[in-house]
């Protein structure tokens, strides 16, 4: 079992947090033991679904079900579009972010453009707290170096993507997204991480979905992502 003192969710979320992940190797009874021994204000478990076998000891523990965490890959293969489709992909840009675009990127963070994620759909957070979470997130993301795009349909921007690798050969697409314009205009089903990856010599780019997030993940898939691993994610509130 993985305990890591989730400082930095101190700053966002206003309390003590430890995440866990629970690996193959851990028995029902160091679980338990774990479990009942630890003392933070709000508690977050990572279970792999080859593990579902513990959810039923997680939840009895006071524990609750939040979301699924979807791990998806795509190899950079062409992808088959329909006319339309291919038209909007052809007519989508992108570019690395300059000054005005971050400044863009947050004002639609703040304006609350993640509303899916647990922290958004647990009422003990709520949207504007999840917004602070995801404006602060970028902002470290910056500061570490991560690559900012900002897509672009003709001459607007509809959305953005952030991407991090530790080899140059697979990028981690770590948090993206459509401004909220552009949010039912079909543009979001048009993305452009597999194609930067490529320009880049990267030769796979990975990424992970709520479930809670199903037009996201329709999109991915029609992208040609597949799906390698989910994530149970169970919280628990002192």
């Amino acid at each position: 079992m993985i305990i890591t003192d989730a400082v930095w969710e101190k700053i966002n979320l206003g309390v003590k947090t430890y995440e866990i992940t629970i690996e193959p190797t851990d028995s029902s009874e160091i679980i338990v033991s774990e479990l009942t021994n630890l003392d933070a204000e709000y508690i977050v478990i990572k279970l792999s679904s080859e593990l579902s076998d513990y959810m039923t000891v997680i939840q009895k523990y006071g524990f609750k079900y939040i979301e699924d965490l979807i791990h998806v890959e795509h190899d950079l293969r062409d992808v088959q579009r329909n006319r339309i489709l291919q038209r909007l992909y052809d007519e989508t840009t992108y570019r690395q972010m300059n000054e005005e675009d971050l400044n863009q990127l947050f004002s639609e963070i703040k304006d609350g453009m993640f509303e899916d994620d647990r922290i958004s759909k647990d009422p003990m957070f709520g949207k504007d707290i999840s917004a602070v979470r995801y404006l602060n997130w970028t902002k470290d993301l910056l500061d570490k170096g991560a690559l900012f795009y900002v897509i672009r349909y003709r001459d607007d921007s509809t959305g953005f993507v952030i991407l991090e690798t530790k080899d140059g050969k697979t990028y981690h697409s770590v948090l993206g997204g459509g401004y909220r314009k552009y949010r039912k205009s079909g543009i979001g089903i048009i993305q452009k991480e597999q194609e930067i990856t490529k320009s880049l010599g990267g030769k796979k780019v990975i990424t992970s979905v709520s479930s809670n997030n199903v037009g996201q993940f329709k999109a991915l898939i029609m992208n040609g992502y597949m799906p390698y691993s989910i994530d149970h994610i169970f919280i628990k509130h002192k």
